[in-house]
Protein backbone atom coordinates (compact mmCIF):
# COMPACT_ATOMS: atom_id res chain seq x y z
CA UNK A 1 0.00 0.00 0.00
CA UNK A 2 1.44 3.36 -0.59
CA UNK A 3 1.26 6.07 1.09
CA UNK A 4 0.69 9.42 -0.73
CA UNK A 5 2.90 12.31 0.24
CA UNK A 6 1.95 16.04 0.15
CA UNK A 7 3.33 18.29 -2.56
CA UNK A 8 4.63 21.68 -2.23
CA UNK A 9 3.15 23.41 -5.41
CA UNK A 10 0.22 24.84 -3.26
CA UNK A 11 1.90 24.93 0.00
CA UNK A 12 3.49 28.49 1.37
CA UNK A 13 7.14 27.36 2.60
CA UNK A 14 9.63 30.10 4.32
CA UNK A 15 13.02 29.29 3.88
CA UNK A 16 15.57 30.39 6.95
CA UNK A 17 19.41 31.05 6.18
CA UNK A 18 22.14 32.97 7.90
CA UNK A 19 20.88 36.31 6.86
CA UNK A 20 17.60 36.27 5.14
CA UNK A 21 13.67 34.80 4.86
CA UNK A 22 13.20 33.40 1.81
CA UNK A 23 9.37 32.87 0.86
CA UNK A 24 8.84 30.67 -2.16
CA UNK A 25 6.56 31.39 -4.93
CA UNK A 26 3.32 30.52 -3.30
CA UNK A 27 3.95 32.09 0.27
CA UNK A 28 5.32 35.90 -1.80
CA UNK A 29 2.26 36.00 -3.85
CA UNK A 30 0.80 38.10 -0.99
CA UNK A 31 3.66 41.02 -1.28
CA UNK A 32 3.45 41.20 -5.03
CA UNK A 33 2.53 44.89 -5.06
CA UNK A 34 4.52 44.98 -1.44
CA UNK A 35 8.22 46.70 -1.01
CA UNK A 36 8.08 46.22 2.91
CA UNK A 37 6.93 44.54 6.01
CA UNK A 38 6.71 44.46 9.30
CA UNK A 39 8.25 40.74 11.43
CA UNK A 40 6.88 39.78 14.86
CA UNK A 41 8.30 36.93 16.85
CA UNK A 42 5.90 34.98 18.94
CA UNK A 43 8.27 33.32 21.28
CA UNK A 44 5.53 31.31 23.70
CA UNK A 45 4.22 29.26 20.30
CA UNK A 46 7.10 29.25 18.14
CA UNK A 47 5.94 31.48 15.66
CA UNK A 48 6.60 34.39 13.35
CA UNK A 49 4.44 36.89 11.40
CA UNK A 50 5.46 38.78 8.57
CA UNK A 51 3.27 41.73 7.43
CA UNK A 52 2.85 43.30 4.51
CA UNK A 53 2.58 46.97 4.84
CA UNK A 54 1.15 48.55 1.99
CA UNK A 55 2.96 52.29 0.42
CA UNK A 56 -0.15 54.01 1.76
CA UNK A 57 0.37 52.69 5.08
CA UNK A 58 3.84 53.75 5.21
CA UNK A 59 2.50 57.38 3.24
CA UNK A 60 0.28 57.37 7.10
CA UNK A 61 3.12 56.64 8.88
CA UNK A 62 1.11 54.25 10.44
CA UNK A 63 4.72 51.87 11.35
CA UNK A 64 7.88 52.77 12.83
CA UNK A 65 10.48 53.15 10.15
CA UNK A 66 12.56 51.17 12.46
CA UNK A 67 10.29 48.21 11.97
CA UNK A 68 9.79 48.16 8.28
CA UNK A 69 12.10 45.57 6.82
CA UNK A 70 12.61 45.80 3.12
CA UNK A 71 10.94 42.53 0.77
CA UNK A 72 13.00 42.21 -2.50
CA UNK A 73 10.94 40.42 -4.84
CA UNK A 74 12.63 37.62 -7.29
CA UNK A 75 11.28 35.49 -10.46
CA UNK A 76 9.15 33.00 -8.31
CA UNK A 77 10.47 33.94 -4.74
CA UNK A 78 10.90 36.78 -2.43
CA UNK A 79 13.37 37.51 0.55
CA UNK A 80 13.46 39.29 3.06
CA UNK A 81 16.99 40.04 4.53
CA UNK A 82 17.48 40.86 8.65
CA UNK A 83 20.09 39.00 10.35
CA UNK A 84 19.40 40.02 13.69
CA UNK A 85 15.74 38.47 13.79
CA UNK A 86 16.86 35.19 12.10
CA UNK A 87 19.61 35.04 15.12
CA UNK A 88 16.63 35.69 17.19
CA UNK A 89 14.79 32.79 16.01
CA UNK A 90 17.99 30.38 15.51
CA UNK A 91 18.54 31.04 19.54
CA UNK A 92 14.44 30.46 20.14
CA UNK A 93 14.25 26.97 18.37
CA UNK A 94 17.80 26.10 19.52
CA UNK A 95 19.40 25.29 15.65
CA UNK A 96 21.37 27.20 13.10
CA UNK A 97 19.50 28.57 10.36
CA UNK A 98 21.04 27.01 7.33
CA UNK A 99 18.62 26.74 4.41
CA UNK A 100 15.65 25.24 6.85
CA UNK A 101 12.17 25.57 5.64
CA UNK A 102 9.28 25.98 7.26
CA UNK A 103 5.56 25.54 6.45
CA UNK A 104 3.61 28.85 6.52
CA UNK A 105 -0.02 30.18 6.22
CA UNK A 106 -1.63 33.54 5.60
CA UNK A 107 -3.85 34.65 8.06
CA UNK A 108 -7.04 36.40 6.33
CA UNK A 109 -8.29 38.33 9.18
CA UNK A 110 -5.07 39.77 10.95
CA UNK A 111 -3.39 40.34 6.78
CA UNK A 112 0.02 38.34 7.85
CA UNK A 113 2.26 34.92 6.59
CA UNK A 114 2.74 33.44 10.05
CA UNK A 115 5.45 30.84 10.22
CA UNK A 116 5.35 27.66 12.30
CA UNK A 117 8.83 27.15 13.64
CA UNK A 118 7.28 23.82 14.85
CA UNK A 119 6.75 22.43 11.61
CA UNK A 120 9.89 22.24 10.16
CA UNK A 121 10.09 19.96 6.70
Amino acid sequence: MFKWMNGNTYSNIVTLYTNNFTLNSVACQYFQEIRWCLIGIDEQNFKVAIKPVTAREIDLNLYPMEHLNKVSMGKGYARISNKHIVDEIAAMIQKECNGIKFMSSYDEKEKMLIIDLNHQL
